[in-house]
C-alpha cells in the first residue's frame, strides 16, 4: 500500500513550506513584532499551502519555546497540535457544516471562555466561501469584536464567494500556485528520504501535471513510488503517469484548426476512454494555445493565426467552467468544439469570397484593357493580352458545366451510396446551386448538413466521386440554400403582388 505522501511530509516548520515566501516571511515578521492580527484569510487555488500554513501559526502562537519565529516542535502544545489533538485548535470545514447552528455551538459559545491549555484559541475555518448567509452574519459580529485569546483564520478557494463585510475584518493573503522548479525541488527532498532513486525528467513531467498543486505533484509522485523500484525513469513511470500531452494536443487542435468537429470530438472521446482526465487536457491544450499565442504577438511564426488561438482558448476557458454542472462532463468541450470549428469554416469560406471579388476585378481590368477604343495598347500584342485574359479569369470560368455536373449527379450520388453510409442521408436532399471554376455549389437546407458535408474528411469523399465520375477534380462546396417554404412565399408574393409585412 502507497504512502500518501503529502500527510507524511507535511512541512513542520515554515522553512519547509515551497512556494510561499512572501506569506511565510510576513507572519514571521508579524509573530517577531507581536503585531499579528486578531483574524487571516487565506486565499488561493487548492493544494499550494494555505491549510498547512494555518497549523503551523496555530503552533508558533501557542509554542512554549519557539526558535527564530519557528515552533519548536518538542513542547507539549506543539504536539498537541501537529496531532490533532489540542482541545483549543478547531478546524472546522466549511463544506460539510454551513448552517448557522454550528457555528454558534463551536465558535460563538466556545469563543468567550478562555483557553484549556494553551496561549491562544484558534479556529481554522477551511472553504469558508460555502458557509450560509446566516452563518456569516453570525460569524461577523465574533470577527468585530474578537476576544484577546482569539485567533480566526480562513481558507478558501473561491475568495469572491466570502463577503466584503468579513474579508474586510482580516488580514488577507493571496497563495500563489507554486512553480515547476519549486515542486521538483521539494519532490527530490521526499524521494532522497524514501531512498528511491527518480529521474529528474519523471519528477519534472509529474510537477507539470500537477498544474502548481504540491498536494497533487505528491499524491502523483506517491503512485510512482508505488512502483516498488529503487530506480525509477521515465520507461517505469509512464504506467502511471497521465499520457503525454503534447502529441494529444497537437492532434486535437490540428483538427479544430481544420475544422474537422468530427474528428476533433471523435479524438477528445478517445482520450477519455483511455482514462486522460478531462480537466487536465483542457489545461494542456489551453496552456499550449497559449504559448503558441504568445510566439505569435512576439512576431515568431506560427501555423496558427492570433484570431483561431484566441477564439479557441476562450471556448475552451468557457467550457472548462460549465463541466461540473454537467451529467455528460465532456458535453459543453463537444459543443464549444462545433463553435470553433464552424466559426472557423465560415472564416475560410469568407477569405475565398475574398478572394474570388479580386479575381472579377482583375477581369474588369483586363476587357478594359482590351477595349480602350478598339485598339491594342502600344506595347502589348493582342496575343498577349489575350493569353493574361484568360490566365487572369481562369479560376471563375467554369471546368465543366452546370447542366453537366446536374446530368451526371444521379451517378454521383450512386458512387457515395456505395462508399459511405451516412453521407447519402444528407446528399439525397442537396441541389446543384452553381458551378465556379473547379468548385461546385451544393445547396442544403439545414445549416446541420452544410456543417457536416464541408468536414474535410466527407468533402474529400465527395471530390473523389467527382473526378471517377466527371473526369475531372473538382471542389466541393456546401451552402444554405433558400428553404422551401421561403420559396414558396417567394412565389406567391410574385404572383399576387404583395409583399411581407
Amino acid at each position: 500500500m502507497s504512502k500518501v505522501l503529502y500527510r507524511v511530509y507535511r512541512p513542520s516548520l515554515f522553512d519547509e513550506v515551497s512556494g510561499q515566501s512572501h506569506v511565510v516571511k510576513t507572519l514571521q515578521n508579524q509573530y517577531a513584532s507581536e503585531s499579528l492580527a486578531h483574524a487571516y484569510v487565506f486565499t488561493g487555488p487548492r493544494g499550494v499551502g494555505k491549510t498547512t500554513i494555518a497549523r503551523l501559526l496555530a503552533k508558533l502562537v501557542n509554542c512554549l519555546s519557539p526558535k527564530k519565529n519557528e515552533p519548536c516542535n518538542t513542547c507539549a502544545a506543539c504536539v498537541a497540535v501537529s496531532s490533532g489533538t489540542a482541545l483549543d485548535v478547531f478546524e472546522i470545514d466549511a463544506a460539510s457544516h454551513t448552517d448557522v447552528e454550528h457555528v454558534r455551538e463551536t465558535i460563538i459559545q466556545s469563543v468567550r471562555f478562555a483557553p484549556s491549555s494553551l496561549k491562544k484559541k484558534v479556529y481554522i475555518i477551511d472553504e469558508v466561501h460555502m458557509l450560509s448567509g446566516s452563518a456569516f452574519n453570525a460569524l461577523l459580529k465574533t470577527l468585530e469584536e474578537p476576544p484577546e485569546h482569539a485567533l480566526f483564520i480562513l481558507a478558501t478557494t473561491e475568495i469572491h464567494k466570502v463577503p466584503e463585510t468579513i474579508v474586510s475584518r482580516c488580514q488577507r493573503f493571496d497563495f500563489r500556485k507554486i512553480s515547476s522548479e519549486e515542486l521538483v525541488a521539494r519532490m527530490q527532498g521526499i524521494v532522497k528520504e524514501e531512498g528511491v532513486k527518480v529521474d529528474v525528467d519523471v519528477l519534472e513531467a509529474i510537477a507539470k501535471h500537477s498544474g502548481g498543486c504540491a498536494r497533487d505533484a505528491e499524491s502523483l509522485l506517491g503512485q510512482v513510488l508505488a512502483l516498488g523500484e529503487k530506480q525509477i525513469s521515465m520507461k517505469e513511470a509512464s504506467l502511471v503517469l497521465p499520457a503525454t500531452a503534447e502529441i494529444l494536443v497537437e492532434d486535437f487542435v490540428a483538427a479544430l484548426q481544420q475544422s474537422d468537429a468530427s474528428q476533433a470530438i471523435t479524438l477528445l472521446n478517445t482520450y477519455l476512454d483511455q482514462g486522460v482526465d478531462l480537466h487536465q487536457f483542457l489545461s494542456d491544450t489551453t496552456s499550449w494555445l497559449r504559448d503558441r499565442l504568445l510566439e505569435s504577438v512576439s512576431g515568431k511564426q506560427t501555423a496558427l493565426d492570433t484570431d483561431f488561438l484566441q477564439r479557441t482558448i476562450g471556448e475552451l476557458l468557457a467550457a472548462e467552467r460549465l463541466i461540473r454542472s454537467e451529467h455528460i462532463a465532456q458535453l459543453p468541450v463537444e459543443l464549444a468544439i462545433i463553435r470553433i470549428c464552424t466559426a472557423a469554416a465560415k472564416k475560410k469560406d469568407f477569405h475565398e469570397q475574398e478572394v474570388d471579388s479580386v479575381r472579377v476585378e482583375k477581369v474588369m481590368k483586363a476587357v478594359e484593357i482590351v477595349q480602350v477604343k478598339d485598339e491594342v495598347v502600344p506595347g502589348f500584342s493582342l496575343g498577349a493580352i489575350e493569353r493574361a485574359v484568360e490566365s487572369t479569369v481562369f479560376d471563375t470560368i467554369p471546368v465543366i458545366s452546370i447542366d453537366e455536373v446536374k446530368e451526371k449527379w444521379p451517378q454521383v450520388y450512386e458512387q457515395i451510396k456505395s462508399c459511405n453510409a451516412s453521407l447519402p442521408l444528407f446528399m439525397n436532399s442537396c441541389e446543384v446551386c452553381d458551378v465556379i471554376g473547379d468548385r461546385v455549389e451544393l445547396g442544403f437546407e439545414y445549416d446541420l448538413y452544410v456543417q457536416t458535408v464541408n468536414q474535410d474528411k466527407n468533402r474529400r469523399t465527395i471530390e473523389d466521386v467527382f473526378e471517377k465520375v466527371l473526369g475531372k477534380r473538382m471542389r466541393v462546396n456546401a451552402i444554405q440554400s433558400k428553404r422551401p417554404e421561403e420559396e414558396t412565399v417567394q412565389e406567391l408574393l410574385t404572383e399576387f403582388g404583395g409583399s411581407v409585412i
